[in-house]
């Protein structure tokens, strides 16, 4: 007789109940959950330790299902996809539940490198105070209080724009007067500039000194102006801080990116099929019809024709095509998580940078042929559509990411 592996209990046998206290049902003192809703079988108060134990429990804790869902999806592409559509439902780990933990995890992680990365070097490569004052080097100091100085330069017949900031000032009585899209122009025109000769970031002040009112409108618009200087004064900070951003952008896009599959696995039927079920309808009335000479062969083409361009037979649903999505990019978040400590010791992104060109590309090939269960070719002639497909509507994302990235800088 083989020993007995003793498990602990994770409630002791005196902190049990008789009866389930999420669901009533009867109990005994052994039993560990409930049988009938799966709840423990516990009469302790919820305390604060208890509450996050349960909380980080219930976002990381797989068991088994863990081991074998990291273990397929690192190295058996496509195929977990397959065999969870398949009905191997207890086996792995729910798509979006696994997506979710490993996505939080990198989260965590990077904000927590990136903490430290910052607090080792609490200063940028660039130091912008030497940058502003090397820049007014030479340039007289501009009243911040008032207009009175651009009033004077405005009016000035013979201005030498070279040697101070310069702009056209318009009153706000005067563009007020214009319609709507001029008028915003014309704003924005003015409070870039002011934005740039001052550098002044605080609306109300601005407003203030260009007398004008201080609207929501007029405030959101010298915000979005000042921000519209800010990325063309350092383009590269912008990148960078929209790089940072993008993995959380594609984490709340994973299921958008799912609608490139539908056009590609739709199959519909031939002309011949069409035809065939047209004349097999056991419909006594439409089936008189039918044999109607001329009537009804030019009836029975015209059925085939439509249900040939609108009936389609779908060969995976929707919810395949976004768990597949969810595989693939929650390879893509543990790997990137793998490789995180590593790039954060040798102070550069060079390791995640390769497996995102090299590897990602691959394991993606890999699981559409080991998921569809195509040839080669057919793989790869929609691995390249898919791709370019990917990359509209990448493009289409990057371009909502960075207005939505410049609403935030």
């Amino acid at each position: 007789m083989g020993k007995q592996i003793d498990q602990k209990p994770k409630v002791p046998i005196r902190a049990r109940g008789t009866t389930c206290l999420n669901c009533k049902h009867p109990l005994e003192l052994s039993d560990r959950y409930c049988s009938y809703c799966g709840q423990i079988n516990s009469l302790q108060k919820l305390s604060l330790a208890s509450y996050f134990t349960e909380f980080a429990g219930s976002i990381l804790n797989y068991d088994s299902r863990f081991r074998y869902t990291i273990k397929d999806l690192l190295f058996k592409p496509g195929t977990i996809t397959y065999n969870y559509v398949n009905g191997m439902r207890h086996t792995y780990a729910n798509p979006f539940r696994f997506y979710l933990s490993v996505s939080i995890v990198f989260f965590l992680l990077t904000g927590f490198l990136n903490f430290f990365e910052k607090t080792e070097n609490p200063t940028s490569s660039t130091d912008w105070k030497n940058v502003f004052a090397k820049a007014n080097d030479g340039i007289k100091e501009i009243p911040l209080d008032s207009i009175s100085h651009y009033i004077k330069e405005a009016s000035g017949k013979e201005i030498d724009t070279t040697s101070t900031d310069f702009f056209e000032y318009t009153a706000p009585e005067n563009v007020d007067s214009l319609d709507f899209f001029v008028r915003t122009k014309n704003k924005v025109s003015l409070f870039r500039s002011f934005n740039a000769s001052t550098k002044i970031n605080r609306a109300d002040q601005a407003l203030d000194s260009l007398n004008y009112p201080k609207t929501r409108t007029n405030i959101w618009l010298y915000q979005k102006s000042a921000t519209v200087n800010k990325i063309l004064d350092d383009p590269l900070a912008f990148w960078e801080y929209m790089i940072d951003k993008t993995p959380l952008f594609i984490f709340f896009f994973t299921p958008f990116f799912a609608l490139a599959f539908v056009p590609l696995y739709i199959k519909k039927e031939s002309y011949t099929v069409a035809h065939q079920k047209i004349r097999g309808i056991s419909w006594t009335g439409l089936q008189s019809i039918l044999k109607v000479p001329y009537l009804g062969a030019f009836l029975t083409a015209t059925l085939a024709g439509i249900k040939r361009f609108f009936t389609l037979s779908i060969k995976h649903s929707y919810v395949a095509h976004v768990i597949f999505i969810f595989h693939i990019f929650s390879f893509m978040f543990l790997g990137l998580l793998l490789l995180a400590l590593p790039d954060f010791f040798i102070n550069q992104s060079l390791l995640s940078t390769l497996f995102l060109t090299f590897i990602c590309p691959f394991y993606f090939y890999k699981a559409l042929r080991n998921f569809y269960k195509e040839s080669r070719l057919r793989t790869l002639l929609k691995f390249l559509i898919l791709n370019f497909v990917f990359l509209v509507l990448l493009g289409m994302s990057m371009f909502l990411l960075l207005l939505i990235t410049a609403a935030t800088y």
